[in-house]
């Protein structure tokens, strides 16, 4: 009769330690840099996927730092078409994000943990990218770690409504 209890015991404390584990983002420690993962926008855990995105991770600061500056498109650093970039920050604190030798438009987007915070909608290029003077710098609304930059208007107002999920 213990046994029983034991192993049903275990499995829950699992099932559960999972569940707090991928929903707390603890998972995002084990993803590397410049790693491409799925985004997958969902109403909760268990939920279908409502939208499903390729993003390339930047964790390191260096490749913080170079962002997506100097790309020509939405590609990864080996030449893969993604959907956005995905900054693993290591600091819960309000964000500075800039435009510095971008040569095209995007959308950054604020995450805090499972929820968009907000989305700065087509922050601009600087007409001359590699002149950096008087750039426009983007903060975030709250504290945060996670940004992602996409394409304009990639997502919706209603896919920002929704919670994102990874998955690699």
């Amino acid at each position: 009769m213990k046994r029983p209890l034991l192993i049903i015991g275990l499995i829950s404390l699992c099932a559960f330690w999972f569940y707090f584990f991928y929903t707390s983002y603890g998972f995002l420690f084990f993803v590397s840099d410049q790693q491409i993962i799925k985004l997958v926008l969902k109403e909760n855990l268990f939920a279908k996927a409502k939208k499903e995105m390729v993003v390339e991770v930047a964790k390191t600061q260096q490749s913080i730092t170079q962002g997506l500056s100097l790309r020509h498109a939405l590609t990864s650093t080996t030449g893969q078409k993604i959907d956005g970039l995905l900054f693993i920050l290591p600091k819960k604190t309000i964000q500075q994000f800039w435009m510095k030798d971008m040569l095209f438009d995007i959308d950054i987007c604020w995450l805090s943990g499972s929820t968009f915070l907000s989305c700065e909608r087509t922050a601009t290029a600087p007409l001359a990218p590699l002149n950096n003077q008087n750039l426009t710098i983007y903060r975030s609304p709250a504290a945060t770690n996670l940004v992602l930059e996409t394409a304009p208007n990639f997502l919706s107002e209603a896919e920002l409504k929704l919670k994102p999920f990874f998955k690699w």
